[in-house]
């Protein structure tokens, strides 16, 4: 009886996760709302929040998320912490199939919940969250080592074989004489709680050694008088041990991911892994999730989703290839057409695809079917921003600019940044009274956000270049035109721009020199243009005279322009087999620059092409 409702009660939680993505959302509340004391449907609506969070990314949704995150850690801390353990060892309590399974779903929510903190203090970007999320996730990789050993073990033994299809990378690997091992990194009192350690014997790990004198004391003393951690670990169904592997690989699939993406001078100054995450491994040990019947295997599908869409063009993982992830996101989405055909956030993602195709028609169709079927708040908005983006990639600056509108007055998620977009929107068709207008809004706007996350940064850098500073007047159409194509440069999303859009943007960079808004900002333009539409060689003339007209007079200020001109320039060098010059080329980006917009993406960029050419 106890193992029918423990697999209910997991079931429930996918039940409701389903729901939710179906659209039903007061069906998937009502779900919850009559299970209150289920851990597993806790968990279910732990993850919830976090991807309700992500998807707006305003202020509430991620404090409601990170609170629910971290009771959801305590919780699982105090089930699974050191004290607990050492009190079932002095009074011999026999651990049953249904405890014993309970401790490692434990484990697992555990590094899943600091895993999703860490992710979302990383993604607000704000300049002192670093070094919490990296530690944090330094944390999570220690559960996630010793349930993930556990579990593979268990497999083994129920099995007699690893999970099928699994790369040997995705192992967790030992603690002995291991550059992946984090125990000597652990610090002591860093937490309430603590995990065994991969020293002890392969079926019965031992509490992890601790510098604490009454821990020392503690284990000497259960040591000599035979209490251990020795005892049998209980059967476990086949069933349950695949569904357990399962739900370990999404959260290790996902702690992979994220950490690939940090950029390198990030794990330098940190120094909280030792190593880099293996972006294959994570998306191996997703896929392995996706396919399970545990609550998380959705949510696997809609990372991948968000990686092969989102993530992979976002940082120029395959450069101006943005269609490198679409047919392996195409093929989620077909797999899924069964259990989510009318869910507006699959809907979403077919919009992702559309945009990365250029079929931006079908883009906003797909948009609008979604904001359609949805009743979510947090989708319509979601869906907007992409809008938004799809005309701006159209250059059908008037429509961009209503959209714009309606997002700065419905989100709460940087109302600065919408604000500036929809102004320079304004100032490329000449309404330049509402440019005039808008500035002084921006200006006196307020905005915690604007002085702590790199976005924030970046609109007020770019707000005194909206008016003359010296006249007060606005400037021509074309400069406003440059800041637009700034944007789109800036989130690698003009490769989506047709060639006849991309051939305009050419002729309007090469008649605007005299009045960009920052120097070489026309050059750096034209030779991305110009890399999109082929033709090589002249984007690296167009780069090379970026980066002669800034240096060595005008580069003090808008240094961005220089790092991603000597970025794009090391790309195409190294593209025509001319290597040497581009990897050179491409290092001095990397450490002549610093404190520039959009920094650490610009390292991951480039840390990829090193790798890539080497």
């Amino acid at each position: 009886m106890a193992k029918k409702m423990e697999a209910k009660e997991w079931s429930i939680a996918r039940t409701g996760i389903s729901l939710l993505l179906n659209n039903k959302v007061e069906e998937a509340e009502a779900l919850f709302d009559g299970h209150p004391h289920s851990f597993h449907v806790k968990a279910g609506r732990c993850f919830v929040l976090f991807m309700n969070a992500l998807m707006t990314f305003e202020n509430d949704k991620l404090q409601q998320a990170m609170t629910l995150l971290k009771d959801m850690e305590r919780e699982c801390a105090s089930d699974i912490g050191w004290l607990k353990s050492m009190k079932s060892k002095v009074f011999r309590t026999e651990e049953t199939n249904k405890d014993y399974i309970n401790k490692l779903e434990r484990q697992i929510v555990l590094a899943d919940s600091q895993v999703c903190s860490a992710i979302l203090t990383l993604l607000q970007q704000e300049l002192t969250g670093y070094v919490r999320g990296g530690w944090m996730l330094r944390k999570a990789w220690q559960v996630y080592q010793h349930a993930y050993s556990q579990i593979l073990q268990l497999y083994q033994r129920t099995f007699g074989t690893s999970p099928s299809g699994f790369n040997t990378r995705c192992s967790t690997p030992s603690c002995n004489g291991s550059s992946y091992s984090l125990q000597s990194l652990q610090s002591p009192g860093s937490s309430e709680w603590s995990i065994p350690s991969c020293n002890g014997s392969t079926n019965h790990p031992t509490p992890v050694s601790s510098p604490s004198g009454l821990r020392s004391s503690l284990s000497m003393f259960f040591s000599l008088t035979g209490i251990t951690s020795e005892q049998q670990t209980p059967f476990v169904e086949p069933s349950e041990v695949s569904r357990l592997m399962s739900a370990v690989s999404f959260g290790y699939g996902i702690y992979q991911l994220c950490v690939s993406l940090l950029p390198p001078s990030l794990l330098k100054v940190i120094h909280f892994l030792g190593f880099e995450g293996d972006r294959e491994a994570g998306l191996t040990a997703l896929m392995y999730a996706r396919v399970s019947e545990d609550m998380r295997a959705p949510l696997a599908t809609l990372s991948l989703l968000w990686y092969h869409t989102i993530a992979r063009p976002f940082f120029a993982l395959d450069g101006s290839n943005l269609r490198a992830g679409v047919n392996a996101a195409k093929q989620l989405i077909a797999e899924c057409q069964s259990e989510f055909n009318n869910s507006a956030l699959f809907l979403f993602f077919e919009g992702r695809i559309q945009r990365l195709e250029s079929n931006v028609n079908d883009a906003l169709q797909a948009y609008a079917k979604a904001v359609e079927i949805s009743s979510q708040r947090e989708i319509k908005l979601l869906c907007l921003h992409e809008v938004a983006w799809c005309y701006l990639i159209r250059l059908s600056y008037e429509e961009a600019y209503r959209s714009l509108t309606q997002l700065r007055q419905q989100s709460r998620w940087s109302v600065s940044f919408y604000a500036y977009l929809a102004t320079v929107c304004c100032g490329a068709i000449g309404k330049f009274d509402i440019v005039a207008a808008s500035y002084r809004k921006i200006l006196n706007s307020n905005n915690r956000m604007s002085k702590e996350t790199q976005l924030g940064l970046f609109v007020m850098r770019r707000t005194p270049k909206l008016l003359n500073q010296e006249t007060g007047q606005p400037y021509a159409v074309l400069y406003y035109r440059l800041l637009i194509y700034e944007l789109l440069y800036l989130w690698n999303a003009m490769p989506s721009c047709s060639a006849e859009s991309l051939r305009g943007i050419v002729l309007e960079c090469k008649g605007n020199r005299s009045d960009e808004p920052m120097v070489g900002l026309a050059d750096l333009i034209e030779g991305a243009a110009y890399s999109y539409l082929g033709d090589t060689q002249a984007s690296i003339e167009s780069y090379r005279n970026c980066i002669k007209r800034r240096n060595p007079s005008n580069d003090a200020n808008d240094q961005h322009v220089s790092a991603f001109a000597l970025y794009e320039l090391g790309t195409a060098l190294c593209i025509i087999n001319n290597v040497e010059e581009g990897k050179m080329v491409l290092s001095k980006a990397q450490n002549q620059y610093r404190d520039y917009d959009f920094e650490g993406r610009l390292n991951v960029r480039i840390h990829t092409s090193l790798k890539n050419f080497n």
